[in-house]
């Protein structure tokens, strides 16, 4: 079997509001697709979101650095095809935006995989659990404080027994006032997460954790900036919550030297940036050795699937405002807070040719 051809284009999904972290504001998600044909009739399918930042350049980058490297490859050649790739980006760079084409390739090629092997994708990771508990991340940091409990409140109602908050750039009892809110709503039993989307010195962290202590946190999430690993080192020493990070790394093995000084109690790979379901997957079993458990950031569509073959497999983030289900032919389902796998060969996902007409965009 040979990949014959490979395509991408755009689609731009508004999301009805301002959304975001402490970091960015947005009212549009862009869904970046990625299409490999192959000779054997198997189509794979992958995509990356960019959330408004150079949709565009992310597609040219496929068509311009990729692509050729890709016709005429055995798609089960996974791994030589991601060296390749690296290979072909390494004098500008091959993390950062370069790496993003190279996680949806992978994707795609897993998919054309699975479907080859006739069976679901978490199957031939090696899984056999098609039900995989999700938590509801919402990216409410724009929202007021009176926003905050019937917004989760709509999530408890739906099935969610796990919820994230944002964080960062309030004071330590705004910042308790509002997980408060978010507390009151989920109920006690509830599994509160909270991101501050690296807001935070390690000085602060710790006083906003104080302040947050009464409200029973399952993690909090990338307190410091991702590239000070000594002071993710110092907090996993003094805090009694849960450090959880990853989502920024671009290579699994970046993952080694949190697991290694003790800075990290949940590994977060992003299943584009950590180099799709193979990068993703490499990731979840390197923190089992370490008894770490994995949490994936984003994608849950297809990152379920990880979650629900990885040894440590924990929990899917699942996040409203950035929905992949309105562009799919046959959405995920999510049913009483967990993420229902398809039984179908592949990934089980494929665009919907209604969305790409009603969404598709063009660039000059």
């Amino acid at each position: 079997m040979e990949i014959v051809d490979v395509e991408t284009y755009v689609l731009e999904v508004p999301i009805g509001r301002e959304v975001g972290d402490s970091r960015l504001s947005i009212t549009d998600c862009y869904w970046v697709v990625v299409e490999v044909e192959t000779d054997g009739g198997y189509v794979g399918t992958g995509w990356m979101a960019s959330l408004g930042f150079a949709p565009d350049l992310l597609a040219r980058f496929v068509d311009s650095q990729f692509s050729d490297l890709l016709v005429g490859r055995d798609p089960f050649a996974t791994e030589s095809i991601t060296a390749d790739l690296r290979r072909q980006t390494i004098y500008y760079g091959e993390l950062g935006i370069s790496a993003w084409p190279r996680g949806a390739i992978d994707v795609a090629l897993w998919d054309i995989k699975a479907k080859a092997a006739g069976q679901p994708l978490y199957r031939l990771l090696g899984g056999d659990e098609p039900r995989v508990r999700a938590y509801a991340s919402s990216m409410d940091a724009r929202h007021d404080r009176e926003e905050l409990a019937p917004l989760h409140g709509q999530y408890a109602d739906q099935g969610f027994t796990a919820f994230k908050t944002k964080v960062g750039g309030r004071s330590p009892a705004v910042e308790a006032e509002r997980v408060g809110a978010v507390r009151t709503a989920v109920g006690e039993e509830a599994d509160l997460f909270v991101d501050a989307n690296q807001a935070w010195t390690v000085k602060e962290t710790l006083a906003v954790a104080e302040a947050l202590e009464p409200h029973d946190l399952g993690w909090i999430e990338e307190p410091v900036s991702e590239f000070d690993e000594a002071a993710y080192g110092r907090l996993g020493g003094r805090l009694d919550t849960r450090l959880a990070t990853g989502e920024m790394f671009y290579r699994p093995e970046r993952f080694r030297r949190f697991l290694e000084c003790g800075g990290v109690d949940v590994v977060q790979p992003d299943l584009i940036r950590a180099g799709g379901v193979s990068g993703q997957f490499e990731v979840a079993k390197l923190a089992a050795r370490y008894g770490v458990p994995m949490a994936n950031h984003f994608y849950y569509a297809i990152s379920a699937h990880v979650v629900a073959a990885a040894p440590n497999g924990w929990i899917v983030e699942y996040i409203p405002e950035y929905d992949v289900a309105p562009v799919l032919e046959t959405p995920p389902d999510v049913e009483d807070g967990h993420v229902v796998l398809p039984d179908r060969p592949g990934h089980g996902y494929r665009i919907d040719p209604d969305a790409r007409d009603e969404y598709e965009t063009q660039f000059d």
